[in-house]
């Protein structure tokens, strides 16, 4: 067998007279048919091989390819731009122009309706928005999905986007509730759904999109919903903290002791509460790094209020923000009324009345407890050179704390005092109720479905 096969090559060796073969032009032709079956081969290999699809941005938990088949089906027709954004309590607050405190209502969305549409599931939410800073996207409504937000104004759907990408300070929470909270995330990015290398965008512009989830609650959890700040909320050192004494009663000790009430029945339904100060006689100013305020934010609270008492009934009062509604304070305010002494001994619901600064010639919020918790949304930090010490860690904060002040007594008015020792435990319990019709009540508010 081998000889024949030896045989048959020897046949074609003789066969071909290789002396006389033009090696210069067979070894370019054989060096062409090579390449030629390669670029087959690879055209072949290519054809057969699942190319993988480019990484993106995704959402709704679907893949690259899914995520932009909904993205390109989404309406951007009609495009408004919003130029600032901000948050206080729980609300999300949105802009025409860049914020100003005391900015026009038509520069704002007052009056407006703002219109959430969740991509993954289709649901759309619908929010009445008013110009007061508590009166934005309420976080506490909101389910989880991914939103694209619309301006409807006579029921004509505008896009809103933003005049360029969102990268820090976009994400803020809502309170506690049933052991977890709702995170918002607002997102505005032009290129969100390229992929790496992509020379022309999906988006043609920062179209703005809210990102919400559930998160748990656990004790690692270093957010705060409500804070309690008790008088004396010292201004100045080699003062009393204690405060007044008088009829029998020491300010500070009875404050503290409804504050603890308060903290008990809150923390009884989920929430996360801190009395600010470690005793009722803390050694600790109100205002600088590492006082009261300074303790406030880096608690990152959504809700504070200030218990104080005072020496004349015309002082007896419940405050709020006159940039925001009464909203967290009235609940409060009814209870403490429907108690009777409260209301008898002059007690009131009212906004803050205007201050105007010595420094800039604005207007400001008179009560420094709800101005200074207020970020930049109250104007906190700027208003004279004693809010300037808190200016490092609130002037520039767009996240403002919802806070009331509660007047609650005139320590010196005896008859007060005896009804006072009366009630105390219904006083604090009064407050709570309050805070939690708020907080727990607020699903029922402003959303429409």
């Amino acid at each position: 067998m081998m000889e024949k096969i030896k045989g048959f090559f020897n046949k074609i060796k003789n066969a071909i007279d290789w002396k006389r073969v033009n090696w210069k032009r067979v070894i370019p032709l054989l060096v062409l048919v090579f390449l030629i079956f390669y670029l087959l081969i690879s055209l072949i290999v290519g054809l057969l091989t699942k190319k993988p699809t480019p990484e993106i941005y995704k959402i709704c938990n679907l893949n690259s390819k899914k995520t932009l088949q909904v993205i390109q089906k989404e309406d951007r027709n009609n495009p408004v731009v919003l130029n600032d954004y901000n948050f206080y309590g729980e609300s999300i607050n949105l802009y025409y122009q860049s914020y100003d405190r005391n900015m026009a209502s038509s520069d704002t969305l007052g009056g407006e309706v703002l219109a959430l549409v969740d991509l993954c599931t289709g649901t759309e939410v619908k929010f009445d928005i008013t110009d007061k800073v508590d009166g934005g996207i309420q976080i506490g409504q909101l389910k989880d999905g991914f939103y694209s937000v619309y301006s409807v104004v006579n029921e004509n759907y505008r896009r809103v986007y933003m005049p360029a990408n969102i990268y820090v300070n976009n994400t803020a929470y809502s309170v506690t509730r049933n052991g977890k909270r709702i995170k918002a995330e607002l997102i505005a990015n032009s290129a969100l759904f390229d992929a790496e290398g992509q020379t022309e965008s999906v988006l043609d512009r920062s179209y703005l999109y809210i990102k919400v989830t559930t998160e748990e609650v656990t004790e690692a959890t270093i957010d705060y919903d409500v804070a309690i700040i008790t008088a004396p909320a010292l201004l100045q050192t080699n003062v009393s903290l204690d405060g007044e004494h008088a009829n029998g009663i020491i300010e500070g000790v009875e404050l503290w002791a409804v504050a603890e009430t308060v903290r008990d029945k809150l923390e009884a339904e989920g929430l996360k509460v801190r009395i600010v100060k470690d005793a009722h006689n803390e050694q600790i100013l109100y205002y600088g790094e590492g006082g009261l305020a300074n303790r406030i934010y880096n608690g990152n609270n959504k809700y504070a209020i200030m218990l104080d008492m005072t020496t004349a009934n015309s002082e007896i009062s419940t405050i709020y923000s006159a940039y925001a509604s009464d909203k967290f304070a009235r609940p409060m305010y009814s209870r403490l009324a429907a108690l009777g002494f409260y209301k008898e001994d002059g007690g009131q619901l009212k906004a803050s009345s205007g201050a105007t600064s010595k420094d800039d010639g604005t207007r400001y919020d008179s009560d420094w407890e709800i101005r200074e918790l207020g970020g930049k949304v109250l104007g906190a930090g700027s208003y004279s050179e004693t809010s300037r010490k808190n200016a490092a860690f609130s002037a520039d904060s767009i996240y403002g704390v919802n806070a009331v002040k509660l007047t609650l007594l005139n320590i010196r008015d005896a008859e007060a005092v005896g009804r006072w020792n009366e009630n105390r435990d219904a006083i604090a319990n009064a407050i709570a109720e309050g805070i939690l019709e708020t907080i727990k009540g607020v699903k029922e508010d402003t959303s429409k479905q």
